[in-house]
């Protein structure tokens, strides 16, 4: 079935193809096995692309354990608006859609587990980040998230980013939704927001993504 290549895709497969073009021109001669790119190239005309895979967009940075738990974690009580001196955790802001979706939720609690953060390469949406994730590594808990605030309280260098840049998790909502966490220091706290993992817009090159660790 024939599908309508988009503008941002034309214009990515273009500069492909030129860039193609541009080596096989090159007065040195092409860099690599020119028969093979032949074979390459008439395979990719006739639609096969079996063997072809998606390049990353996720670069592992490292890994963090979460400590188990034995009490529950209530929302409300932890993600609380507060830069004051006294705060155990510097808020700046929680977005609507986080008190909408998180405000009244209780986690059970967990055993310890280890967290992969990675650092996304390139500008991308929810969609392949989690597929590259893989649906049985992307659920993280709002535990987590404040258990790592917890370690850079006031904006600190640490595992989270607090350069500007978002730290994105996807947690399960009070009505078992599957949402994107996304926390990231403004000047003076952090700022908490949510969003739909079906949301148009994207996050930036360099922002930091969290999953369950697969290894």
């Amino acid at each position: 079935m024939a599908q309508r290549v988009e503008a941002n895709l034309y214009q990515e497969l273009d500069g492909q193809l030129h860039e193609i073009k541009r080596q096989i021109r090159q007065p040195s001669g092409y860099p690599y096995e020119p028969e093979k790119l032949k074979l390459a190239l008439q395979a990719l005309i006739e639609g096969r692309f079996d063997g072809i895979k998606p390049l990353s967009i996720l670069e592992t940075v490292g890994t963090v354990l979460v400590p188990a738990t034995t009490e529950k974690f209530i929302a409300k009580d932890n993600f609380v608006q507060n830069t004051g001196k006294k705060a155990k955790v510097k808020i700046s802001n929680i977005g609507d859609n986080f008190t909408q979706w998180f405000g009244g939720k209780v986690e059970e609690p967990v055993a310890e587990y280890t967290l992969r953060y990675a650092k996304l390469l390139k500008p991308a949406v929810d969609a392949p980040i989690r597929a590259e994730i893989g649906a049985e590594y992307e659920e993280t808990t709002l535990g987590a998230v404040y258990s790592l605030m917890k370690l850079q309280p006031n904006g600190e260098a640490g595992i989270l980013l607090a350069n500007g840049y978002a730290n994105i998790f996807y947690v399960r909502d009070v009505e078992d939704t599957l949402r994107t966490v996304g926390v990231s220091w403004c000047d003076v706290g952090w700022f908490v927001f949510a969003d739909s993992v079906t949301r148009p817009g994207g996050w930036d090159g360099g922002d930091r993504v969290f999953s369950r660790n697969s290894s």
